[in-house]
């Protein structure tokens, strides 16, 4: 056998042997939307994942590409969001965390790494999701709020917006709560659990869990919730405007910086 002859064999051999040696890597991050044009890498904006996937490849010196449980518009945040990868790098799952957490923009940040199986999706594995909108009263702006919560007007009764949240769970058409670019013909979604409550001194939230969501949908279900909280319709509203499945039945879109992806379960 010649040395080239050789060579060829061992470099199928070892071609080979990375292919089977990939693992793949869950992680948990967290960001704060404000100066991104969304999760998904967009061809002229900076993008969550184009900034994540940018230090992977220069981390792990691999074409990498990353797979989340879900997109999130421009201004959204996450405190929760999951992501996977594939790799031949056999590095332990803390030390992928911190050496991705150092090259890291400061607006975004790995909470935790962590090996899962071949069959692991993080969008097609996951059961359901957790948004939470927050939001404060008052007249006028308060500037430590800007960016990371919604401004509603102090009139608003707050009790109301939480009654008629319970018209949301369920297995709805939620066709009256979609933007009408959103291109998408199966609107059927279901929540568990959608209540408001208080989160510190100034601040209330919206939470809401479901297994999926519609493009704008928590934006436009708060924006319904406001309707309810400033007397224009009642709570039992609710459930006329989702069973007349259109959209300007509906609040209007709110604002996305109170937005957050909270969790993803699996």
């Amino acid at each position: 056998m010649s040395n080239r002859n050789g060579l060829n064999i061992l470099e199928k051999f070892f071609s080979y042997d990375i292919i089977m040696s990939m693992r793949k890597v869950k992680l948990t991050i967290e960001y704060m939307g404000t100066h991104f044009c969304g999760y998904q890498i967009q061809p002229d904006g900076r993008s969550v994942q184009g900034e994540l996937e940018r230090v992977l490849r220069e981390v792990f010196k691999e074409d990498i590409k990353t797979f989340a449980s879900g997109r999130t518009d421009a201004g959204v945040h996450a405190l929760g969001q999951v992501v996977h990868f594939e790799t031949s790098k056999n590095w332990k799952p803390e030390r992928i965390r911190a050496s991705l957490n150092l090259y890291l923009p400061p607006d975004i940040s790995v909470i935790s790494a962590e090996d899962v199986d071949d069959n692991f999706d993080a969008r097609f594995n996951s059961h359901y999701k957790t948004y939470g909108l927050r939001f404060y009263l008052s007249r006028y702006t308060l500037p430590h709020l800007v960016g990371r919560s919604n401004r509603v007007n102090d009139n608003v009764d707050v009790d109301l917006m939480g009654e008629a949240c319970k018209y949301f769970i369920g297995t709805h058409d939620f066709k009256s709560f979609v933007a009408r670019k959103s291109g998408k013909t199966d609107f059927v979604r279901t929540i568990y659990t959608a209540k408001i409550h208080k989160i510190n001194e100034e601040e209330y939230e919206f939470e809401v869990s479901g297994n999926g969501f519609l493009y704008n949908m928590v934006r436009i279900m708060f924006g319904t919730l406001l309707m309810v909280g400033s007397h224009r319709i009642k709570p039992d509203d609710v459930k006329k405007i989702i069973d007349q499945k259109m959209r300007n039945c509906a609040g209007k879109t709110e604002k996305p910086e109170g937005l957050y992806l909270k969790s993803v379960k699996y």
